[in-house]
């Protein structure tokens, strides 16, 4: 199945588009593509230096330890109207649903490790508005992990038959488990992708059912989890109910690259109360976890270990999927392939270090102006800006190369700028 490539070619094969239509998508094509065109990249204040750590060349390595990131990336972390699907009621609509059970495939390209050597992973989800969630994991056809959220009961437990363990996540309020459940809740990435600008695919078929499509890009379309991101939304002609999302990720600039299709869906399903009950057996030995806010102390906190790891460097980017990867690398590099059975020390270092990147998301997802230098400013520029947004109107929040931070005017910046 392969989107069409423009409105043109739509209106050609389908013949289900008015004028109208057509006029209205080649005038958003030509405002994204000014917009696109108008971005710099702005550089920052500076301020004095507080301290300095002395950084060591390193060389990127590849880990081959692709199923851990996918495990970790699970526990953690639109106006339209066309001839088929009423895109304008789709939220509403999806909003009033009380359950949902999907699927969800991962499949993962990493340069330097064969095709078919990455694991393959699915995901069976259960989301409840009474009840809470269920994700069952299973990699290469073995149930890995079990994860139930209930933010009403304040339950955050992840099962892991294979090694007859569990974790419970504590110390975060309703609100708060709330939101972690809402990462992965299709209702939810619905409502973002029709909140964001997308091009109409037209008119398919998908196991028999007519749908029609949407696409959008961007690294704000999964909250930050990647780089650059593409998401493609099909919804069946007539019930208009999700069938398919379809999305593709860029990792370390390419190095890895991963898509995920959530389908199966089965929308408004009465669901038993049992299975989202947690099921630990009493010979399972448990771990407390206690997962630290988001928030700009966090954040700096996650840089200070991450460069401690790395003798002074910084992650490259904080699109959380890179950052996962990166710690990946820098852990398997210390203790080589046996990180992925080493879990204290791996889920220690995920916890600590992936509140600098959930913290960028936030960022970018408020349009906070948000722009990170990790690329290329390293604890040996002290003074150099390394991440930086905007507070408020007309002031701009600086973390520096030294993880000292201050504000500034817009004056100061464009000044500086210079």
């Amino acid at each position: 199945m392969k989107p069409m490539d423009n409105m043109e070619e739509a209106i050609k094969k389908k013949l289900n588009f008015t004028a109208g239509a057509k006029m209205r998508d080649r005038i958003l094509d030509d405002v994204l593509k000014a917009q696109e065109n108008s971005k710099k990249t702005i550089p920052v204040l500076k301020e004095p230096n507080v301290r300095r750590i002395i950084m060591k060349s390193r060389t990127i390595k590849l880990a081959a330890a692709a199923a851990v990131i996918i495990i970790v990336a699970l526990i953690i972390n639109f106006q339209f109207s066309t001839s088929g699907v009423a895109w304008g009621a789709l939220v509403e609509k999806i909003e009033s649903v009380e359950s949902v059970v999907y699927r969800l495939t991962t499949n993962v390209k990493m340069q330097g490790m064969p095709q078919g050597q990455t694991p393959k992973t699915e995901t069976i989800a259960y989301y409840s508005s009474e009840y809470g969630t269920r994700v069952e994991n299973y990699i290469n056809d073995q149930l890995s992990f079990i994860m139930y959220l209930n933010p009403k009961e304040n339950i955050y437990v992840s099962v892991m038959p294979g090694q007859k363990k569990f974790m419970r996540f504590t110390n975060k309020s309703p609100d708060e488990l709330k939101q972690i459940a809402e990462k992965d809740d299709p209702r939810v990435m619905v409502r973002h992708m029709m909140s964001t600008e997308y091009k109409h695919l037209g008119r398919d078929k998908i196991n028999g059912i007519d749908v029609e499509g949407i696409e959008c890009t961007g690294p704000k379309v999964m909250g930050g989890m990647f780089e650059e991101a593409t998401a493609r939304l099909w919804v069946e002609i007539g019930t208009d109910f999700p069938v398919c999302i379809e999305i593709e990720g860029i990792v370390s600039g390419g190095q890895m690259e991963m898509s995920m299709v959530m389908d199966d869906f089965q929308w408004n399903v009465e669901l038993d109360p049992a299975l989202f009950v947690p099921d630990i057996p009493p010979d399972y030995t448990s771990r407390e976890i206690n997962l630290p806010e988001v928030n700009e102390g966090t954040a700096i906190n996650a840089l200070h270990l991450f460069a401690e790891l790395t003798d002074g460097r910084y992650p490259g980017s904080l699109a959380l999927m890179t950052l996962m990867k990166e710690i990946t690398e820098e852990l398997t590099k210390k203790y080589g392939i046996k990180i992925i059975v080493k879990q204290d020390e791996y889920t220690s270092a995920i916890q600590n270090i992936l509140p600098v990147g959930s913290f960028y998301a936030q960022l970018v997802a408020a349009e906070k102006e948000a722009v990170y230098y990790g690329d290329s400013v390293t604890a040996e520029n002290p003074e150099a800006v390394l991440l930086r947004w905007k507070a408020s109107d007309g002031v701009y929040r600086v973390i520096f190369g030294d993880l000292s931070a201050g504000n500034f005017s817009a004056e100061e910046l464009a000044e500086l700028e210079k």
